[in-house]
Formats: C-alpha cells, sequence, structure tokens
C-alpha cells in the first residue's frame, strides 16, 4: 500500500484493535473462517439480473466469528482460518488480505453490537433499497451533486432521476457505457476533478478492498458508505452508511 493508503487502514486498524481489546477478544480462542458465497447465496433471487454479484465476476467473502457473520465483496477469492489475532496481524498488502480482514471486522463489529446489519440483503432487497436512497439524500443533503463511487444499477437508476449524479466504476465492461441513462465513468482518471464538483460522495464499502478507500476519506467532502462490506468500519470511524434492506448478522441457526 502507497503511505496515503496507508492512512485510512491506520485508523482502522487502530480502532479496531482497541474494539478487540475492549471486548477481550485477542486472547480469545476465536476461529475466523472466510468463504466464497455463489452469487444465490448471497443475493437470492431478484428482479434485476444486471448486479454485477450475478455475473459472477465478483463475490461476497463471508466471515463467522462467535456465532456473528460479516462480508466483504471481493474479486479476490480463498478461505482463510486463524484467530482473530491472526487477523488483526495480516499486513493488508493485497485485494484478499484486505477482504478477510474487512469481513472479519464486520463479524467482530456485529459481535460486539456496535452494528448488526452486516448481512447483504436478498431477493427484493435492493428493490427496496433503491426506493429509499432518494428520500434519504434529500432529507440529509438537499438537493446535492451526487459521486457515486462503484456502480450499483437500481441505486443509480433512482439517484440520478432526482440529482445531478456522476458515477465511477473500475470494471472495464462497464466504463463508457450508459445505463438506465446513467454514463459510468473511469474511476481510475480524474478522480480529484470528480471529488472537487461533488456535494457528497456516495461509495461501496468495497473501496477498502480494493484500496481506493483513502482519497474518498481524505477528501473532506461529506462520505456516505453502501452496502454491507464497510459496515463495520462505517461504525468504527463514524462514516454515515447507507444499507436499509441489508440482514442481521447474528447467526440464530
Amino acid at each position: 500500500m502507497t503511505e496515503k493508503i496507508n492512512v485510512f487502514f491506520h485508523r482502522l486498524q487502530k480502532e479496531f484493535a482497541r474494539l478487540v481489546d475492549e471486548y477481550k477478544l485477542k486472547q480469545a480462542e476465536v476461529k475466523v473462517t472466510a468463504k466464497p458465497l455463489s452469487p444465490e447465496g448471497s443475493i437470492g433471487s431478484t428482479k434485476r439480473k444486471d448486479y454485477v454479484l450475478l455475473k459472477g465476476k465478483e463475490r461476497l467473502l463471508q466471515a463467522e466469528m462467535m456465532g456473528c457473520r460479516g462480508q466483504a465483496f471481493t474479486g479476490s477469492l480463498g478461505d482463510f482460518a486463524g484467530t482473530l489475532e491472526d487477523v488483526l496481524a495480516l499486513p493488508l498488502t493485497n485485494d484478499y488480505q484486505r477482504a478477510v480482514y474487512t469481513a472479519t471486522l464486520n463479524a467482530a463489529v456485529c459481535h460486539t453490537g456496535k452494528v448488526v446489519n452486516t448481512i447483504h440483503c436478498r431477493n427484493e432487497g435492493p428493490e427496496l433499497c433503491a426506493r429509499q436512497a432518494v428520500n434519504y439524500f434529500q432529507k440529509n443533503y438537499g438537493k446535492p451533486r451526487i459521486l457515486m463511487i462503484g456502480y450499483q444499477p437500481a441505486l443509480a437508476e433512482a439517484l440520478h432521476q432526482a440529482f445531478h449524479l456522476t458515477v465511477l466504476d473500475l470494471d472495464p465492461a462497464n466504463i463508457g457505457q450508459e445505463k438506465n441513462g446513467v454514463l459510468i465513468e473511469n474511476g481510475a482518471i480524474g478522480l480529484d476533478k470528480h471529488l472537487a464538483a461533488c456535494d457528497v460522495i456516495f461509495a461501496t464499502g468495497s473501496t477498502m478492498c480494493n484500496d481506493t478507500a483513502d482519497p474518498l476519506i481524505q477528501s473532506g467532502k461529506p462520505l456516505v458508505v453502501f452496502g454491507t462490506t464497510g459496515s463495520g468500519a462505517a461504525a468504527l470511524l463514524g462514516i454515515p452508511r447507507f444499507c436499509p434492506e441489508s440482514i442481521d448478522g447474528v447467526n440464530t441457526k
């Protein structure tokens, strides 16, 4: 990671370690596993078929510890087993390590009760979420110019109809395409310009896994995270999160 990116993760690691010490989890024999979920297991049966999970390009890694689950949206798959202390010691130098760390963080934060809705919504959930997005931004930000980081089709379509919306994405299959009236621009080019022109940033939590979160945090612009990947970090760092249909991560089975 670059020095600049370390700023964000240094803050997150510090708060996570503090949480672990507060609840005496570091010394406990905690087993953490992370496994890739299938599209059906992640999002269920949806009306729309243009969600990236259903295209198979990315998956949700799921971590489980002490009866609680956390997830991370990533293209880097693989299993992991160890203690919470092992996860805290990960160097976070690649997407896989950051995904395991983030999913585990989300499970741990769920266990402590700091946030409980750490599991991706299913079936009609994404559509219900999109229906609430316009009201959320009107209530909290008025008539903002929104910079969306990470294309989510239902949310983008809803927000585009009500606000000035710019959408950035890193998927080559999306860049330069107009979908449902929304032009998707290259997230790797001209970020500073887009940040300067917006009133609020609306970013997928997967920016934490692909190492692109730091410029957003450091921009000084209001930031709202969407999705389950950023649930733990949002709770620990005081970042607003929009994810009204996400599911309780406590395993009741």
